[in-house]
């Protein structure tokens, strides 16, 4: 993933920022090109992170396809306190019934 800007102009963007936007660092702390440089690369490593997402549930490396879907506030508050009692996630509930579904049809 190519960084959405240089270490230049990170640095310059950080020393515009006050100790309410980046509580990490002092206000009389100098942030010099070595610093920025750390933080371009946890920040890069953070969206990495974010941008991998779940581990897939069709095999590793591949993408597991997502599905929304609506329900009545009754079958929703429904399918919670059985995720609670069951300590399972609601998504985990609504695949296992759709398997068993499908292989009766």
């Amino acid at each position: 993933m190519k960084p959405r800007m240089t270490p230049e102009q990170a640095l310059a963007m950080l020393a515009t920022m006050g100790p309410e936007d980046f509580p990490a660092a002092a206000p009389e702390d100098e942030i010099d090109d070595a610093t920025a440089q750390r933080l371009i690369e946890s920040g890069r490593r953070a969206m990495e992170k974010r941008a991998t997402g779940r581990p897939s549930l069709t095999a590793p490396g591949e993408h597991s396809p997502q599905i929304t879907l609506r329900l009545p506030q009754t079958t929703n508050r429904q399918l919670s306190a059985a995720a609670n009692r069951l300590g399972k996630s609601k998504s985990q509930i609504v695949r296992e019934a759709v398997d068993r579904y499908l292989a009766t049809v």
